[in-house]
């Protein structure tokens, strides 16, 4: 006889003991966020598909193919200031491999980057995890279990790398995050989980529409340690921190993009990066409570070297 799915996810999650997770640099990152102000790397993979000729390669390709570009990025945001380095795994779950094309194992892929960011030697590492791509209709189905699978297998695979903590970041939706959380949480074996949402100009989420305020109040329930918005404009961000720090009773994130990108006449991808209204901004952040910091999709070390000159007067 099969075992029922919740017998299947127990037992998967009893694999995951975490003898040999980060927990020291999990305490210092909790630690220093109680009462600092942490700045974090900018994006990885803008700045991978702005090299030349990579506009189509998923980044998530460059952690096997080239891990020396990887490590050469992270190097550079931890010498504009970024305390807090983000692994190359934002897309990098198993469905989400296999729809970019990349057939190398995921445990794999996702220690080359643990191992990339690692190289830069930063103070504190989080492990990115992106929503995954995959649908589902009931949570007691087939393909809830595989969404939560999915998340729980990176969630691991970058706990075991070395990470000190895991980000969910640019999550849309309540729904889309559930199975997130589950996956997560099945591996996590109390070390941080951070969640991040997408949101539009008002401050409701882009999937859902739910307010930042319930999503953080969703999110806190169901035990992360911070909770924060990403991949927003700068204006969009500026409004929601202090809305997040009201509502909230962990540490606040805020990492807003750059704007949209174009596609040159050669078709490369380009940003407007305005590094002196991500410096603006931060003082703006620190003033209203939050605790990390940093920038999104388009922003590069400048931004980040900016928004570092202001928290360091």
């Amino acid at each position: 006889m099969s075992a029922s799915p919740s017998q299947d996810e127990a037992s998967a999650a009893a694999r995951y003991r975490g003898e040999y997770y980060n927990r020291s640099g999990a305490d210092e990152l909790m630690r220093r966020l109680g009462g600092d102000t942490l700045l974090m790397q900018g994006p990885m993979g803008s700045m991978l598909l702005s090299e030349a000729g990579a506009a189509d390669v998923p980044p998530a390709f460059w952690n096997l193919a080239e891990p020396q570009t990887v490590s050469q990025i992270h190097r550079l945001y931890e010498a504009a200031g970024a305390q807090v380095l983000l692994t190359n795994t934002f897309q990098a779950s198993e469905p989400a491999l296999r729809r970019d094309g990349i057939f190398a194992p995921m445990r794999e892929v996702n220690r080359a980057a643990v191992d990339a960011a690692r190289a830069a030697h930063p103070q504190l590492l989080a492990g990115s995890i992106g929503p995954c791509g995959l649908s589902w209709l009931k949570k007691d189905s087939a393909e809830y279990r595989a969404c939560r699978a999915a998340y729980r297998d990176q969630g691991h695979a970058l706990l075991d790398a070395g990470v000190d903590a895991l980000l969910l970041e640019t999550f849309c939706s309540i729904r889309d995050l559930e199975p997130a959380l589950d996956g997560v949480f099945d591996c996590a074996r109390g070390m941080p989980v951070m969640v991040s949402f997408a949101i539009d100009d008002e401050g409701n989420l882009l999937g859902d529409g739910l307010t930042i305020e319930g999503a953080v109040v969703y999110a806190e329930r169901r035990g992360v340690a911070a909770v924060g918005v990403n991949c927003c404009s700068i204006g969009a961000a500026t409004r929601a921190v202090p809305r997040l720090v009201a509502a909230a009773r962990t540490p606040v994130m805020v990492r807003p993009n750059a704007g949209d990108a174009e596609r040159t006449e050669d078709d490369a991808l380009v940003w407007r990066e305005d590094a002196d209204a991500f410096a603006r901004a931060c003082r703006s952040w620190k003033a209203d409570g939050a605790r990390l910091m940093g920038a999104c999709c388009g922003a590069t070390p400048c931004s980040i070297a900016a928004m570092a000159d202001v928290l360091e007067r």
